[in-house]
């Protein structure tokens, strides 16, 4: 994610922060598809994840004083849809997330590619332990550092760091 797109979000959070209704649209319209995507990723439901972004949007409303500016703003938006959505998940029968090939996110590739290609990462991801996927897919994902990784699940920098790169080192072999 490029400097002016963080910027914008800071912007629209700082809306929010101020009770300008406008910030909660700004934030739609530049992070809407990428929390749909998040929420559907969780709950593989195209319905269920509109509501679970609606709740989201309530969530970030109510909680935005917990946000600190200047932080990763995209960062704790996903955060906090794919805890709304997990929350979900668990209040609808403890279905967990496992399927990642619907985050290929190539932009000029054929529809074909494009199934092979999240067919690709959803096998490689599968190979892969539960916390590195975890791991994985929050820094890929969910544009997270290995530092806000660290304190998301209780573990050192340095600990996030070397399992993702074993990670990463796994899936190459496995392509080879």
């Amino acid at each position: 994610m490029d400097q002016q797109a963080r910027e914008k979000i800071e912007y629209a959070l700082g809306q929010i922060r101020n009770g300008q209704d406008a910030g909660v649209e700004s934030l739609y319209l530049l992070m809407g598809r990428t929390m749909l995507f998040v929420a559907n990723g969780v709950v593989h439901d195209r319905h269920a994840a509109e509501d679970v972004v609606q709740e989201s949007f309530v969530k970030i409303v109510k909680g935005i004083r917990s946000y600190r500016p200047g932080s990763n703003g995209y960062a704790w938006v996903c955060r906090i849809v794919r805890n709304t959505a997990l929350n979900y998940v668990r209040s609808a029968g403890g279905r967990r997330w496992q399927e990642l090939g619907e985050f290929d996110r190539a932009a000029e590739c054929s529809f074909e590619e494009k199934s092979e290609a999240a067919l690709m990462a959803e096998r490689l991801m599968q190979e892969l332990s539960e916390e590195r996927r975890q791991m994985v897919y929050m820094k890929y994902f969910l544009d997270m550092t290995v530092r806000e990784i660290g304190k998301e699940l209780g573990k050192s920098k340095s600990y996030v760091a070397k399992q993702i790169s074993a990670a990463e080192e796994q899936m190459k072999k496995s392509l080879r």
